[in-house]
This record gives C-alpha cells, sequence and structure tokens, in this order.
C-alpha cells in the first residue's frame, strides 16, 4: 500500500479540497491522500511483479511453441516494447503465460484496486482488452483469454455490478483467484499492504491533529461532548 507520509500532495493552497474545506492545511493533507490512493494501485503492481517470476526477453520468449512448465508474467512496459505482440490498443497492466499439465493460456490481465467504476471508463478498457487479444491471437502460441480482476472483493457478482454489468462474469476474478492463478499467496500480499495501512492511519491522525483549527475544534467538540454526559 503506499504511505500517505511518502506522498508530496498539494501544497500551494489552490486545490480543489482547499476550497471544499475552506483550510489550507487540511486541504493540502486530504491532497496527499488521494495521491497516496492514486498511486495505491501502482504499488499493488509492483508487489505481484516481485511476486512472480517474469519474462526476461518478451520477443525471444514469444518464439517458442511450448514454455517451461509454470507461470510467467510480463509487464505492461515489457509489452509496450514488444515488436512482436501488436499494441495499437492500450498495453493490459499484465500479460500471464501459465503451463500446467499440458494446458498453456495467455491470460491478458487489467488489475483494479477498487471495485466500483465509470460506465464509460469501463467499456473503454474493456474494448481495448478485446482489440489487444484480437490483434495478438495469430502472434502467439496460446489460447488468450481476458480476465479483469479487482483486487479486493471476493463476490464475484459484486464485481460484476461495480463494473456496471458490462464485462462478463466469466471474465472477472477476484484478487485471491488471480493470485492462485500466479500460484502466489494472496494473504501474504493483503498482509503487506495492511502494515502501510497502519501507518497511514497513525500518520494521518498525527497530521491532522498538527492543524491548530481542526486540533482546537476536536477538542472544543469533546469538552462539548463532555458536559452534557456530565
Amino acid at each position: 500500500m503506499a504511505r500517505i507520509s511518502k506522498m508530496r500532495g498539494r501544497t500551494d493552497g489552490n486545490s480543489g479540497y482547499t476550497r471544499v474545506l475552506g483550510d489550507s492545511a487540511l486541504g493540502a493533507l486530504i491532497s496527499r491522500i488521494q495521491a497516496a490512493t492514486i498511486s495505491a494501485g501502482s504499488e499493488l503492481e509492483r508487489i505481484i511483479t516481485a511476486s512472480v517470476d517474469s519474462v526476461d526477453d518478451l520477443d525471444s520468449f514469444l518464439e517458442q511453441e511450448i514454455m517451461a512448465e509454470g507461470v510467467l508474467i510480463a509487464t505492461k512496459k515489457q509489452v509496450k516494447k514488444s515488436t512482436v505482440m501488436a499494441t495499437s490498443a492500450v498495453e493490459p497492466d499484465f500479460v500471464v503465460f501459465r503451463r500446467r499439465r499440458g494446458k498453456q493460456v495467455c491470460y491478458v490481465i487489467e488489475l483494479k484496486d477498487g471495485d466500483t467504476f465509470d460506465t464509460k471508463k469501463v467499456a473503454g478498457e474493456y474494448a481495448s482488452l478485446q482489440s489487444f487479444v484480437n490483434e495478438n491471437g495469430k502472434n502467439v502460441q496460446y489460447r488468450m483469454q481476458i480476465h479483469v480482476v479487482s483486487f479486493n472483493q471476493d463476490d464475484i457478482d459484486a464485481i460484476y455490478d461495480g463494473f456496471k454489468r458490462k464485462i462478463p462474469k466469466v471474465e472477472l476474478m477476484t484478487g485471491r483467484q488471480f493470485c492462485e492463478l500466479l500460484e502466489i499467496s494472496y494473504d501474504d500480499i493483503v498482509s503487506q499492504r495492511k502494515v502501510d495501512a497502519e501507518d497511514n492511519f497513525d500518520h494521518f491522525l498525527t497530521e491532522l491533529l498538527s492543524i491548530d483549527r481542526v486540533r482546537e475544534y476536536i477538542q472544543s467538540k469533546l469538552e462539548e461532548r463532555r458536559r452534557r454526559s456530565a
């Protein structure tokens, strides 16, 4: 999980958060939280990349008709550099190559940290994945499958609704299912991210109480509550 303490956010006093809240220091803190939220998806990609063996040279790898038993991933950056895979559409987050018991499949993966999205964005991203598969079906020696992963949701029906039912259920995956595909531990990744969440909780409240206006307001409200309960 991305840490708020490492985020700069917007400090010029003109952010939308400052206008909404009427306080530049509080606006700057919320801006840092938003920056951490946006960065969390990229951080998740980095954790997964570090947990799975990667393809060394994607173009050389794709020249093989049969891969060795196992699971390998290619990142968006590797796909973009490839001269074998066509990428006129947006590159997927991961391309996973898996061979087990003689079955060889290429999984085209879009990874999401959340589970509720704008209808137009969902439709556009899914169309891009379909275009990627259509372009590359003839270029690789694998059966290709699209999967959109909602990493933090365990309910496929909830994922289906969150994606506005624009993506077939069979092409949706929970985070746990994705980790099973990669043969890595979902629980270990969640535990690793919870450590950062604890740090974020502490950092947010510490920074919040360092803002004079906020601290004084909270103190007055607590005192008011004590008087009422006395």
